[in-house]
């Protein structure tokens, strides 16, 4: 008989954050399996030392990584919740979470994500947006993307509330190093024949909304839509409420990261 649930985190150097990923992780089950991509850290030595079932796999992307696991865990539980190695479970989201599971509906559930930057979190500006996480086995996959990828499921979504707080306590460099190689992703992904990929839907859940909001933004002429971009962030969602960092996230997650994006897309073509 499968059991019920399973928590699967996805880690790489870790070491600073996975215990409390971990821990808030045992809250939802004993069951918790590390898919690490060869830490050269204590990342798995802690993880061990938390009773966790340590697999390790070389990284070629996420999607990949995240579809591996998920199909490995397919038939060994009947549920299967998924997180980044910085992510730790409010107290409302994992009694909600027991509620699922104690309810056996057959949905997927989004829940909202809120993200910590220059050591605030914030709630305006659109930092905080919604992932698909917990999900019935065998229901669920990744769109193979490189950059930007969600999860796809055959089944009707619902919101749980209580939100997963990301815990990325990396500096400001870290955060530009990483939007840089994500920018480039983002240039580079090719999409396959025949593979699916999650729709944009204006009536659809929060997921697909925003899915549909970003292929409209790239209709928009390059040279406009980072600033138009900035002004909804900023002055639409609020993001000025959050003080000097909603200012400098909205800045350097819309002006500067998206203009980047689209400076390596005329780079690329123009070669």
């Amino acid at each position: 008989m499968n059991k019920k649930i399973v928590v699967i985190i996805l880690t790489y150097n870790s070491e600073k954050i996975i215990k409390k990923t971990i821990k808030s992780a045992k809250k939802i089950s004993n069951d918790v399996i590390i898919l690490d991509s060869f830490s050269k850290d204590k990342t798995i030595k802690i993880a061990k030392k938390l009773k966790c079932k340590v697999f390790k796999r070389k990284f070629s992307n996420y999607s990949d990584q995240r579809n591996y696991i998920i199909r490995k865990c397919n038939n060994l539980y009947q549920w299967q919740l998924h997180l980044d190695s910085d992510e730790i479970l409010s107290n409302q989201l994992i009694k909600n979470i027991n509620n699922v599971l104690r309810d056996n509906e057959n949905f997927s559930y989004i829940i909202k994500r809120k993200v910590y930057f220059l050591g605030k979190f914030l709630k305006f500006g659109g930092a905080s947006n919604w992932h698909l996480r917990l999900f019935p086995s065998n229901s669920t996959l990744v769109e193979d993307k490189l950059y930007d990828q969600h999860y796809i499921t055959k089944l009707r979504t619902r919101s749980l509330e209580g939100p997963i707080f990301d815990m990325n306590t990396s500096n400001l460099n870290n955060w530009i190093d990483n939007h840089n190689k994500w920018s480039t992703l983002d240039v580079t992904s090719k999409l396959k024949k025949n593979k699916k990929i999650l729709k944009g839907k204006f009536f659809g859940n929060n997921i697909e909304r925003l899915r549909l909001y970003k292929n409209i933004y790239l209709l928009f002429p390059t040279i406009i839509r980072p600033f138009i971009l900035f002004f909804y962030k900023y002055f639409i969602l609020l993001g000025f409420l959050d003080g000097k960092v909603g200012f400098y996230y909205c800045f350097l997650n819309s002006l500067w990261f998206r203009t980047l994006i689209d400076a390596k897309n005329y780079e690329k073509k123009n070669k």
